[in-house]
């Protein structure tokens, strides 16, 4: 009876292992591809893109940017909403990176839970009035579309090339499997000997 209550304890330390060094990363979610055309310039206002998440979280977003290169980087800001601002969305998470035409600004907040296949929207902001956003004319993406100028017009043909984050499902690392396995054999061995 120790044998086995040994091994149960040591089948259990091997699976808290497993799980304890799960890594996780970042994977996108939602997107669409690379934009040739500038669809708005941060000289507009009120640019925003709706979307919808398939994972039940979300941790950051990015958006390609277009337009007449700057002499350095300029600051971009990414911000995940419930609903547009002018309609009583509540901002729920957001970001600023460095980024310059033709790069892809990615920002990333701590993981946030969202309801799967609900409209969110992301508000992009810049003080560079040269930078675009990089877009679609033709829909690509059919779970959502673009707001711009004053009071977030909806432009319901065209898609900025954007992408969505989330957590990837946690997959264990080699040493995790190896300590698994181990224990496994352990509990195999130790019931093997009893018999």
């Amino acid at each position: 009876m120790t044998r086995v209550l040994r091994s149960i304890a040591l089948a259990s330390l091997s699976i808290a292992a497993l799980t304890a060094h799960a890594s996780v990363a970042n994977v996108i979610d939602q997107s669409t591809p690379d934009g040739g055309t500038v669809l708005a310039f941060f000289s507009q206002s009120d640019l925003a893109q709706s979307f919808r998440q398939l994972a039940d979280n979300i941790t950051g977003a990015g958006i390609q940017l277009n337009g007449t290169a700057a002499s350095s980087p300029a600051s971009i800001t990414i911000e995940l909403w419930s609903q547009l601002p002018n309609r009583g969305g509540q901002r729920l998470a957001g970001g600023e990176t460095l980024a310059n035409s033709g790069d892809w600004a990615d920002v990333f907040w701590p993981a946030l839970t969202v309801t799967p296949d609900t409209t969110y929207f992301l508000v992009f902001k810049s003080s560079n009035s040269a930078l675009g956003v990089s877009g679609h004319l033709n829909n690509p993406y059919p779970d959502g579309n673009t707001f711009a100028t004053s009071g977030y017009g909806s432009f319901p043909n065209f898609d900025y090339a954007f992408r969505t984050y989330a957590l990837a499902p946690a997959v264990p690392e080699p040493a995790s499997w190896a300590s698994l396995l181990g224990g496994l054999a352990l509990i195999g061995g130790a019931l093997a000997r009893r018999r």
